[in-house]
């Protein structure tokens, strides 16, 4: 399995920094192959995930809010586990959250503090935050559908990649490179070439996410009716 070692010494290579003093440290080098990590995922609209730890949240009694984990970068779908019963994933401009009436008058859900079975939590408000309506009468745990960030950072040389499938590890050089372009040194800075690579590398992302997009299509069956 590739590690950020070996993303490193690629990287080093293809820029021909391969003898002491470096143009860039290797801490530099570290932070540019992370940014490239995660980077990566978030042009591609981040790593689907219904297993992982970031795809659970404590509902606490009494608690109308809860913390999401930081990797979160969307909610596709959430339910109670104590009963598989279907959370509604709505934002704070839904129109759900206005369409109860009050003796004729239109209130907002949003504020209501009133008990109950979770049945819609509110996404959006707040980075990794979430407003769980009703207010929880009883603990339970929602577990989600997700698309996030990696969960880990690559701090080492022995940090595993595994979180991006090995074909396109080649492809982070590219914003590694437009990141170690714009390094303000008169052997490094290259605004053209940080540009360029800039520019590969969201080119890239962007087939790849086209390609996904694709994957994730449900094929339907055209049928065409006589004259």
């Amino acid at each position: 399995m590739e590690t950020a070692g070996d993303l490193i010494d690629a990287f080093r290579s293809d820029v021909v920094d391969t003898a002491r003093p470096y143009f860039w440290s290797d801490d530099e080098v570290m932070r540019y192959a992370d940014a490239a990590y995660n980077m990566f995922v978030r042009l591609t609209g981040g790593i689907p995930d219904f297993v992982s730890e970031a795809c659970s949240v404590d509902i606490v009694t009494g608690e109308a809010e809860a913390d999401l984990h930081p990797s979160i970068l969307r909610i596709m779908t959430a339910e109670r586990r104590s009963d598989n019963y279907e959370i509604k994933v709505v934002n704070a401009t839904d129109r759900a959250l206005s369409t109860a009436s009050d003796y004729g008058k239109v209130r907002n859900l949003l504020r209501d503090d009133k008990p109950g079975p979770v049945t819609h939590m509110v996404h959006g408000m707040q980075r990794g935050k979430v407003r769980w309506l009703q207010v929880p009468v009883e603990n339970d745990v929602c577990d989600m559908v997700i698309y996030r960030l990696p969960l880990k950072t690559l701090e080492t040389v022995d940090s595993t990649l595994d979180e991006v499938a090995a074909d396109h590890h080649i492809y982070l050089l590219d914003w590694m490179k437009h990141l170690a372009y714009k390094k303000q040194d008169a052997d490094t800075y290259d605004p053209q070439k940080s540009k360029d690579c800039a520019a590969e590398f969201e080119a890239y992302c962007r087939m790849v996410k086209a390609e996904w997009e694709r994957y994730k299509s449900k094929v339907r069956k055209v049928t065409y009716g006589g004259l």
